[in-house]
């Protein structure tokens, strides 16, 4: 059983003296700074000077300095990037710049599994993953809770990774609600696999499924679309709050019987393969290779992809019933 750290083990006074540089002031890398700079830190922020980033930035209080000023003033450069990016930021913008003692700090695992960088033998890097979004991760701190974390250290070359990584979980506010140590290969497979196979592949599309399947039958797609799309939350909610068991205890008997009926239909021996099959591809690289690959391009996967969607039925559904009914 995983070993669960909170406050008592951080000692925030090992990044006490070390100017912090977030690269990467969106989503996740504002939370950060933002709860570091709450908790005592010394924050600075590097972004192009014509950025969204750097305007935000700046309204939000932070000195904000070009990516290579800001990796010259730094101890621990904190990589929240989109991982597509890190590569090209890296080595014309950071490498020629960073201390050779510099720490690195990611908040997901893939360049460093994937090796899209190769960082310096004497440096150390690390890890520090909220298991949630970066604006969770800013409303809990403000609550005074937190969002809970992942850690992991991949080079130790000053003897004291594992404690900064602490002491950076610490500031954000995640050791409130504990950390888990874990490695950035095991971090990187199992946040992609849940990703692709639950939270934003396998339901959104057993979604559009579910609601096609409907509509096609002649139901109505206003009610297909609270069925299928709006009331995933309510369980959601029940599945978190209470866990798989909890969850089939609330709904009702109706609801349970057609849930053991139907899962395991839908579920089958051929899911599982494909299952099987998506964890190997995240496993042997081969889906970095083929995201990095497609990232550049035009019109990739997932552009076109939120296109069609945008442009479906379920969407359109979507929109015309945010104009007439409280969501």
């Amino acid at each position: 059983m995983a070993t669960i750290l909170y406050e008592d083990c951080a000692n925030r006074d090992i990044l006490k003296d070390k100017t912090i540089a977030v690269i990467g002031y969106g989503n996740q890398g504002r939370a950060h700074a933002l709860n570091l700079r709450d908790s005592g830190f010394s924050v600075i922020v590097g972004a192009r000077a014509d950025g969204a980033s750097n305007e935000k930035a700046s309204t939000d209080g932070f000195a904000t300095f070009s990516i290579e000023n800001a990796t010259e003033q730094s101890e621990l450069i904190v990589l929240t990037l989109p991982d597509e990016q890190i590569p090209k930021v890296y080595y014309e913008s950071i490498k020629p710049h960073a201390k050779p003692d510099a720490t690195y700090l990611f908040a997901h695992g893939f360049a460093i599994n994937y090796k899209t960088v190769t960082l310096p033998k004497t440096a150390d890097i690390i890890m520090v993953a909220p298991t949630g979004p970066g604006h969770q991760v800013r409303s809990l701190f403000l609550a005074h809770k937190g969002l809970p974390a992942l850690v992991a250290v991949e080079q130790n070359s000053s003897g004291q990774a594992r404690e900064k990584a602490l002491a950076y979980a610490d500031g954000i506010g995640s050791t409130r609600a504990g950390v888990i140590e874990t490695s950035f290969q095991e971090e990187t497979v199992v946040d992609l696999f849940c990703e692709q196979a639950v939270l934003c592949g396998g339901i959104p599309e057993l979604i559009k499924s579910s609601f096609d399947t409907l509509v096609k039958n002649g139901y109505q797609p206003e009610l297909a679309y609270i069925s299928c799309l709006k009331e995933v939350k309510l369980i959601a909610d029940l599945l978190f709050d209470r866990g798989l068991d909890g969850m089939r205890s609330a709904i009702s008997n109706t609801a349970r019987y057609g849930a053991y009926m139907t899962g395991p239909e839908l579920i089958d021996s051929r899911t599982r393969n494909r299952l099987d099959t998506a964890l190997e591809r995240i496993e042997n690289g081969e889906f970095a290779r083929i995201f990095l690959a497609d990232a550049t391009k035009p019109n990739n996967l997932a552009q076109s992809m939120q296109t069609e969607e945008k442009n479906s039925r379920l969407n359109r559904t979507g929109e015309e019933l945010k104009e007439s009914l409280i969501f």
